[in-house]
């Protein structure tokens, strides 16, 4: 069985470094293809090995909605080589619980439905954990994450169903219908609060991005960068830590009882419950 796995990227430099570590154990290097948005030699140093595409960047109107597009469109188009495509941000990093599933190939190739969900995982960093190093994986250094449904996310698909706002859309415009597992015991680790350093520098980006008045470009999230960081860090801290394994149990039933389906545009995806629970992570994940 053939895997890929494909993220789009505009200088966030840590997170890449972290997507290229972890993808590499599982699919290989030369299966990682890495889409920059706008020429960056220092992408060109981290990614070194995987296939990189440059697209411009001196156009950003409509950013969000051209970008899925044509990241659809890639997709299918190399799983005209490869079983299933794998398809997160760069800050995103998918984790299989090793004794329910083995590893994350050997998941996939047991799973029969379309495309794939993941339980959605905040890793962020504690008051009294050190500073990222440089090159060793997050999961080394820090042990903590808030459950999240904003990021239960889509994941990967084996047929050409397009992935959308976090999502999957069910319908085809030929009638043909897709299906979608909701499984327990995989994560996506979302990795935007774990290096508090990187992040400062990734939101001055985010900001200059979302303030420039063109439409169609990512809201609020970026536009007041600042204050939704220091939201998620103030919710954090007045969460208490919860077990893992009956929390997780629970979680995944909250959030995958409770999809959110458009009829407008056949799109499904993960109720947007931003703080479910606070959790330390387990072993394991040293090792994904």
């Amino acid at each position: 069985m053939k895997i890929c796995a494909i993220t789009m990227v505009y200088r966030d430099y840590w997170a890449l470094a972290q997507w290229i570590r972890h993808y590499s154990k599982h699919v290989g290097i030369e299966n990682l293809y890495v889409v920059v948005h706008g020429r960056d030699e220092e992408v060109n140093k981290i990614a070194y090995g995987a296939n990189i595409l440059t697209i411009p960047r001196d156009d950003l109107e409509g950013f969000d909605k051209r970008r899925n597009k044509m990241l659809n469109r890639f997709q299918s188009g190399l799983l005209q080589f490869y079983d299933w495509a794998i398809r997160t941000d760069a800050d995103e990093l998918i984790c299989v619980d090793p004794d329910l599933h083995g590893s994350l190939d050997r998941f996939l190739g047991n799973t029969t439905e379309d495309a794939v969900f993941a339980t959605g995982l905040n890793v962020f960093e504690q008051a009294d954990e050190p500073e990222m190093p440089g090159n060793v994986s997050v999961f080394d250094c820090r042990g903590a994450a808030v459950i999240t449904g904003n990021y239960s996310k889509a994941w990967a698909v084996k047929t050409d169903a397009p992935l959308m706002r976090h999502g999957v859309k069910l319908n085809a415009e030929n009638g043909k219908s897709y299906t979608y597992s909701f499984p327990q015991g995989v994560y996506l680790a979302h990795l935007k609060f774990a290096n508090i350093d990187a992040l400062t520098d990734v939101n001055v980006t985010r900001k200059e991005v979302a303030r420039s008045g063109v439409p169609g470009l990512p809201g609020w999230g970026w536009k007041r960068a600042d204050e939704h960081t220091k939201k998620f860090f103030r919710e954090a801290e007045t969460l208490e830590f919860t077990p893992w394994h009956d929390t997780v149990e629970n979680a995944l039933k909250r959030i995958s009882t409770d999809m959110k389906y458009d009829e407008k545009d056949g799109v499904i995806r993960a109720p947007g419950i931003p703080y479910v629970a606070k959790v330390r992570l387990p072993e394991w994940f040293k090792d994904t």
